[in-house]
């Protein structure tokens, strides 16, 4: 019955989407694979509807267009149809190939284009290398944070005195990404190795067997005590297993699964099915957790479906999901503060195909609107810098004792490593032993 009435409403929204006494209304462009973006993004506007703080009389109208994964050249497609029916801003979900077609675009347009980056399939994120933007004037702004996974990497490396150690990474990962820490590491005089790991997973250990003589695979087994896995939840649980299984892995095996994305369910699973110790490094989001925030951001009230961490139905959230609901709800306000200083200006009505046709002559002066806003939405505080990227994300650090048993319990290792870009601040609360506290004067006292 609950899913039935969540169907239902989504129906209700997409009906109602299009409204000809509107004056706001914004485009989107999501992925065809993408779990359950468009949903968010139609309960981002529903939420808006029923308060009238913000926008008062006037309600928001959308226009969404579902795309291939990284297919740049039907998103600009896409985009410029969207263009045509008058838009005061852009929101999309995509792959990076499609995210920089698009920027271009509207960078041409003079479209205001609030972009959130996926994940391919499930793996750790890397940066998008986005075009440079004639004249400096970027209309892109990055809902989704700067990738800080290399630093919070650094951060834990350090505090556990790793002199050696191997990086495993997902087929699908960036490479690009390591460039900084290994950059950092190097210059530390650490030593790391790296190896890919092929989406036929039990393959990888086959070849093992077949390739190399013993005293290779007792080198490789010893290599495999210190481990970072950049690997997606369910490539990280098969890897663990085989190595498991194959009697690669020992008491005193340290693994390190690092990805933004992992959620409780999964992490339970990594920690009873590895042998000896697991770390996990991922985002959080601390106002989940706060009781006395509840549903209520400011002066906007979000459905419980989406701040209620006992809901099933945010449990089953991508992060990408989140920042798409804060875009919403910053534009809400961008346009909202326009209208209070009665600096409004229509909606662009433009046709890509027409070298004639003008960019939207609003456009800048709506982005320096949306820019200079702050909201606190379903990922904590979002605000943007002077380059266009979001300035807030927190990670948390989980971490089991050394055992021999499948059936460890895992508790927080650090409450919060937060960076605010471009300045670190880390704040740590250690549980376990095997870290360091860091005191006042920069000395350690070990637990």
């Amino acid at each position: 019955m609950e899913l039935l009435i969540i169907y239902l409403s989504f129906g209700i929204l997409q009906c109602s989407s299009v409204g000809a006494d509107s004056i706001i209304h914004i485009g989107a462009i999501f992925e065809e694979n993408a779990a359950r973006d468009d949903e968010v993004f139609q309960l981002a506007i529903s939420d808006l509807s029923l308060n009238d703080d913000i926008l008062q009389s006037e309600k928001i109208t959308h226009s969404i267009k579902y795309i291939e994964p990284n297919n740049p050249f039907q998103a600009v497609q896409e985009a410029c149809e969207l263009m045509t029916q008058g838009i005061l801003a852009l929101v999309t979900s995509t792959g990076c190939a499609s995210a920089s077609a698009l920027q271009s675009l509207t960078d041409a347009m003079h479209i205001p284009h609030l972009y959130v980056q996926r994940n391919a399939e499930g793996s750790p994120r890397t940066a998008c290398q986005l075009n440079p933007s004639p004249d400096g004037e970027r209309y892109t702004l990055a809902a989704r944070p700067p990738v800080r996974l290399s630093d919070v990497m650094l951060t834990l490396v350090g505090e556990l005195r790793w002199q050696k150690f191997i990086v495993f990474y997902d087929s699908d990962y960036d490479i690009r990404g390591l460039q900084v820490f290994l950059d950092q590491t190097s210059r530390q005089g650490l030593d790391v190795s790296l190896q890919r790991v092929d989406r036929n997973i039990s393959g990888v250990f086959s070849n093992l067997f077949t390739s190399m003589r013993t005293e290779e695979l007792n080198r490789y087994r010893d290599t495999l005590r210190r481990a970072i896995l950049l690997l997606s939840p369910r490539g990280a649980q098969v890897f663990i297993h085989q190595a498991v299984e194959t009697n690669l892995a020992s008491k005193d095996s340290h693994w390190v699964f690092v990805n933004e994305e992992i959620s409780d369910t999964e992490i339970m699973e990594l920690a009873h099915s590895s042998l000896g110790r697991m770390t996990v490094i991922r985002q959080i989001f601390p106002l989940w957790k706060d009781s006395s925030v509840s549903c209520m951001r400011n002066n906007h009230r979000i459905s419980s479906l989406l701040c209620d961490p006992q809901e099933g139905y945010l449990q089953s959230l991508e992060v990408s999901n989140l920042y798409l609901y804060d875009s919403v709800l910053m534009l809400a306000n961008a346009f909202y503060r326009k209208l209070e200083d009665r600096k409004w200006h229509s909606m662009a009505s433009l046709n890509c195909i027409r070298k004639s046709t003008k960019p939207w002559n609003g456009g800048w002066s709506m982005l320096e609107t949306i820019q200079k806003g702050r909201i606190t939405g379903l990922t904590g505080i979002m605000d943007f810098m002077d380059n266009g990227s979001n300035s807030h994300v927190q990670f948390e650090i989980l971490g089991t004792s050394f055992s021999e048993t499948f059936g460890k319990d895992i508790k927080r290792v650090s409450s919060i490593v937060q960076f605010l870009v471009p300045d670190i601040v880390t704040q740590t609360d250690i549980l376990t032993p095997y870290l360091c506290v860091k005191q006042p004067r920069g000395k350690c006292k070990q637990h």
